[in-house]
């Protein structure tokens, strides 16, 4: 049986592999019936609403191990503090169950196979599609050509959210794709330059 038919899919592996059977349906008969994966992958934070909607069908929901495993595995893996706490989860929920992962994070499938478990990405999946004459090689590239095009499905579409506002504009957002920002100090949003000059009170030489 192919590794990944019994494989923990990421939000990312979800989202791609919608993206993949919308333009090639055939394509479904190479994965199982319902792929594994959290169900907190299908929150709106994660994941557009159409796209929950359709891998909500082809979708097994895996259990979160219990609290108290949950941080005796996160406190003892030593993650990438870059790693979203999703992954996190997916990462102690394949470790307990010894569950090969899908995934695109190259941080999230190091901490996989440094636990011995087998793990790769959706391009991986077609290449050994080819490998094994299930699909032409034509066919992948344009594949992974479409997939590169569509940004939307990587980023998400705008929802005019104002993370450090925590709302949502209310002229909505006229931006076509997501576009990365950096988040930080409240100066970022709200600039506010002051001139000041310092005359010093003191006589000695300092």
């Amino acid at each position: 049986m192919s590794w990944w038919k019994t494989a923990l899919y990421d939000t990312c592996s979800l989202i791609t592999l919608d993206k993949l059977l919308q333009d090639r349906p055939s394509l479904s008969r190479w994965f199982p019936k319902k792929v594994l994966a959290l169900e907190v992958s299908f929150t709106a934070e994660q994941m557009r609403e159409d796209t929950a909607e359709r891998m909500n069908e082809r979708t097994e929901f895996y259990s979160l191990p219990s609290p108290a495993a949950l941080v005796n595995l996160l406190s003892s893996a030593g993650l990438s503090t870059a790693l979203s706490d999703v992954d996190k989860l997916v990462y102690a929920t394949a470790v307990q169950s010894a569950l090969s992962v899908v995934t695109g994070d190259k941080r999230l499938a190091k901490a996989i196979q440094q636990q011995g478990l087998e793990v790769g990405n959706m391009a991986l999946i077609l290449q050994e599609l080819v490998k094994t004459k299930k699909l032409k090689s034509t066919d992948v590239e344009k594949m992974l050509q479409a997939l590169a095009d569509r940004k939307e499905y990587l980023l998400g579409i705008p929802k005019a959210r104002r993370p450090h506002l925590r709302d949502f504009d209310p002229n909505s957002c006229d931006q076509e794709h997501v576009k990365p920002m950096l988040q930080g100090a409240s100066n970022l949003w709200f600039p506010v330059l002051i001139s000041a000059l310092s005359v010093p009170q003191a006589s000695d030489d300092l």
